[in-house]
Order: structure tokens, then sequence, then C-alpha cells
């Protein structure tokens, strides 16, 4: 019975329909491409009419003001520019797009760096660079001067994020920076930042010009000062003595008892002098017993020109004017301004 099982099992396989087996699925067949739909999209017309611009009158005026075309007017006022920022952006290089690009990516990153670096956009568009190139140099930490050396170097943004500091050190100290700084003398580093100060040549190529206009007018002022000090001077003494020979007697007889004249007030004499003596005379009697009067002496801008003193022995005032003082103060403001005005200057040329 045993023996009989097998074949029985075998009988019945043998008698069955074989199973149904599905073939593969075959591939769905791809539709066939049409030429025209490999086909480059046409460009959009070109606007040549500045009616077709869908600006009002006094807009396209203000575009064609700077010269441009009815299709560039077009594209800069789509991308939201005004005419004289696209101008600017035109005259560097730009077309809308670009300039949109090279915006938007300066204000969705307003990292440290972002702030601190001053350069151009087309600076880092004629070194090759594009938005996200120098995004990945600012995230790295690197400005633009920094970045074009790292790049010349053959380094990435990420790479620089590593050893650039280290990297700039070699460029900017020559292929044997570090051997050098190693074997330096103490005074080397000292020698070497002394040889980085610009040099007075340079620095008198940049404000020489302003330095000569400056002492030019110094001179100037200090030469009218002088040359009125000398007039006036003059002009001073002459009236000084007329008043001296019109008070002295015309006869040696004792003079006549008048009536005392009503008291009128008048100007003291006065007597102009280069610089003060320590021991002034009296103008009258040229007594040197005087002191210095009660009356307020003259001020210019805080600046005191006009001394008045008392003869003891004749009584009289007089007054000694020098304008030395105004000359010296006005000069030093001359030279100050002159100095504060070249320094400015030479730091905006190294800004530039």
């Amino acid at each position: 019975m045993k023996s009989l099982l097998p074949l029985l099992l075998a009988a019945l396989l043998s008698s069955a329909p074989a199973l149904a087996q599905t073939p593969p699925a075959e591939p769905a067949a791809k539709p066939a491409a049409s030429p025209e739909a490999e086909a480059p999209l046409p460009t959009p017309p070109k606007i040549t009419r500045w009616e077709n611009t869908g600006m009002t009158p006094i807009e396209a005026r203000e575009w064609q003001s700077y010269n441009f075309s009815p299709n560039d007017a077009a594209n800069w006022k789509r991308a939201g520019f005004a005419p004289l920022v696209a101008r600017t952006w035109s005259d560097k290089g730009f077309d809308a797009d670009e300039a949109r690009e090279w915006i938007n990516s300066s204000k969705n990153n307003r990292s440290l760096m972002a702030d601190l670096d001053q350069s151009d956009p087309s600076q880092w568009k004629r070194e090759g660079f594009t938005p996200a190139d120098r995004l990945a140099w600012w995230e790295a930490g690197f400005a633009f001067e920094d970045a074009v050396l790292l790049t010349r170097a053959g380094m990435s943004p990420a790479e620089a994020a590593w050893n650039g500091h280290e990297k700039l050190k070699t460029l900017r100290g020559g292929p044997a920076g570090g051997e050098l700084a190693a074997n330096a003398k103490p005074g080397a580093a000292a020698e070497a930042s002394g040889s980085s100060l610009p040099s007075l040549q340079s620095i008198w190529n940049v404000v020489g010009s302003y330095v000569k206009f400056g002492l030019t007018v110094f001179i100037a002022f200090i030469s009218g000062g002088l040359a009125f000090f000398l007039l006036r001077r003059r002009d001073i003494n002459r009236h000084l003595k007329a008043d001296i020979a019109a008070d002295a007697p015309e006869s040696e007889l004792p003079p006549a008892a008048t009536q005392a004249a009503p008291a009128v007030k008048h100007r003291p004499a006065r007597r102009f002098a280069l610089l003060r003596n320590a021991n002034p005379h009296c103008i009258h009697c040229k007594s040197l017993n005087v002191r210095q009067s009660r009356m307020h002496p003259h001020r210019f801008a805080g600046i005191n020109f006009t001394e008045y003193f008392r003869c003891k022995q004749c009584g009289r005032h007089f007054a000694i004017v020098s304008y030395t003082p105004i000359l010296a103060a006005g000069g030093g403001v001359v030279l100050v301004l002159t100095f504060i005005t070249s320094g400015f200057i030479y730091l905006l040329s190294l800004v530039h």
C-alpha cells in the first residue's frame, strides 16, 4: 500500500492542468516626441514703440531721458527698478534680470560680512563670481579681495572656511613666509610694519595740492594783516603827531585863565605795535611810569587786541593796539583746517 502512494501522486500531478502564468507586462510605449515640443520657446517680441510699453507719457519721457530703448525700459521697470537706479546698474554691465538677482541675493543674506564688505557687485561679476558664489564667500567669512586671492589659489569657500586665513597669510607674506617668520629677528616685525606704512611721497601726491593752497591762503592772510597793520600804524601816528602839535602853546607866556570847558568823552590816543612791550611808555610824555587802566580792553573772538593804560605823570589815558594775536590765531585756524581737510581727503583716497 505504501508503495502505491507515490504512483498515485505522480498520476494526479500529471493529469492536472498546467497553472496559468501571466506573461510579463510590456513597458508602456512612450509617446513619440514631436520636433515642435523639443524646440526652444520663442523669444518674446521686442518692444520698439513706447506706446506698447504700458507706460504713461510722463514715465516714458523719464525713461527716455536716461537713454533707454522701449524694450530695455520695459524690462527694467518689470524688474522693479527706477530709471536712475536702472541706468546705474546698466552702466556697470548688468541687465534687468542679473541686477535683480544680485539685489535679492544680498537681501536674503544679511550676515556680518555682508555689512562689512563694501565692494560693488560689478567687481564680483568682473572676476567671474555669481550671486551664489558671493553668498558662499560671505558665509565663509571673506570679503571680495580675500575671495579673489583664495579663488586664484584654488580654494573653494568650504575649504577657505577652515584654512583660508592661514592661506591668506601665506599668500600675502610670500611663498616662504613661514620659514622667514621662524628665522626672523626681534626687530623684523617692527621693520615690516614700518615698510607697510604709506610713504611720504604717496601722501604728498594725494594732499600736496590742498596743502599748497592752504599755505597760500595762510601767507596771504598774514601778508594782508601786516599790510593793514602798517597802514593803520602810519595813519594813527600821523594823527597823533598832529594832536600833539595842536596841544603845544603858541608862546611862553602863562596861559590866561579860561573857563573850564565841559567834559567831553573822547577816545584815548592809540599806538599800534607789532608786539606788546612788557614796559609800555606813555604816548604823550614818554614816561615809563604807567599803569593799566580800568577801561575794558577790546576783544575779538575772545582775543584781546587793545590794552588801555594811564600815565601817572601826566594823568592821561592811552591805548596800545596789536593785531598780532589775531593774526596768529587766524593763521593757526587756517593751518589746522588745511591739515584736517588734507587728512580727510587722504583717508577718502584710501577708501576708494
